[in-house]
């Protein structure tokens, strides 16, 4: 019973970002978050007391169908997971991610350019504001 507990402490312990769930953790980093817009996407980024990086992404239906929504939001996790916003080594920060129309015709070398460009804007943000 020891070791089973072990196990399930250390499979707690993950490297992989979590998800915003609820509407205020959406609003508190929309009213106070720092944004970034791209072509395709804008971005709210806010700093959190905790060390874990959190994101969420909002697809409205002006953006299409329900199977295009989900294709916009699979894009999305997949370029946040490629980026692998862990490795930063950034503080804790909350993302949020609001698609534009764009988005689901856009090549996915383009998303990952215009999602890195934002992620560098915000380190070099950070830079000027420590040193």
């Amino acid at each position: 019973m020891f070791a089973g507990s072990l196990i399930a402490d250390s499979m707690k312990v993950s490297s992989k970002p979590q998800t915003l769930r609820n509407s205020q953790q959406f609003r508190r980093v929309y009213d106070q978050g720092q944004k970034y817009h791209t072509p395709y996407f804008s971005a709210f980024i806010l700093r959190n007391e905790d060390a874990e990086q959190r994101y969420g992404i909002t697809v409205t239906r002006k953006i299409g169908c329900a199977v295009v929504r989900n294709r916009c939001k699979r894009r999305l996790r997949e370029i946040i997971r490629k980026f692998e916003l862990c490795d930063l080594h950034l503080e804790g920060f909350d993302l949020v991610i609001n698609v534009k129309t764009g988005l689901d015709k856009a090549d996915f070398r383009q998303l990952e350019a215009a999602f890195a460009n934002v992620m560098d804007r915000y380190r070099n943000l950070l830079n000027k504001r420590i040193g």
